[in-house]
């Protein structure tokens, strides 16, 4: 590899990561508030299995891309079965609504797993289709006129970095770049 190529490389994998890191920041907004309410609500489980099969199909239809027609049909047919299941056993049970009072007025409810609590202060990270929230010092519900620009610059990167996370995961093909996916989301996302 010359220099010449070497450094096309760097500006061409420094550009990818920029681009995906403006994409992710266009789609996130980042507000605070201080959590009101906790609720738990049942999941809606009657699209839970025909969602997950359409999902499940549609993915194994694209992951059969270049292969056999019948390998396409298989994957298709597998796809939609684990995503019946997939979708019966998420739609089952209960989750977590958090509402949130935002410090800018208003209220927001976050369907979320977590371990906060009520008066909590917290970053809330939505858009994107996605929504996170993390637990942050209380100076910025109380004094978030003053807190400097800086540190809430701070919660936007990591905002950005959760949403490419999360677009790496639902981007993921193969079982193995799922389970490094899941493990990168884990890290960026979580509180």
């Amino acid at each position: 590899m010359t220099i010449r190529s070497a450094t096309a490389a760097v500006f061409l994998i420094a550009g990818l990561f920029t681009a995906g890191a403006l994409q992710a920041a266009s789609m996130m907004a980042v507000s605070y508030g201080t959590i009101t309410g906790i609720s738990q609500q049942e999941r809606d489980t009657g699209s839970g299995s025909r969602g997950g099969a359409i999902v499940g199909g549609l993915a194994g239809f694209a992951t059969g891309r270049g292969q056999s027609g019948s390998n396409r049909a298989l994957r298709t047919l597998a796809g939609g079965a684990l995503g019946s299941a997939a979708g019966r056993t998420m739609a089952s049970g209960t989750e977590t609504v958090y509402t949130v009072s935002l410090i800018d007025g208003g209220t927001v409810r976050i369907v979320m797993e977590g371990n906060f609590r009520m008066g909590d202060c917290v970053s809330v990270e939505r858009g994107g289709g996605s929504n996170n929230m993390r637990r942050v010092s209380s100076e910025f519900c109380t004094n978030n006129d003053r807190i400097p620009a800086q540190y809430k610059a701070e919660h936007q990167r990591e905002a950005d970095e959760c949403a490419q996370a999360t677009q790496r995961l639902l981007s993921a093909q193969t079982d193995e770049e799922i389970r490094n996916a899941q493990t990168i989301m884990n890290i960026l996302c979580q509180d």
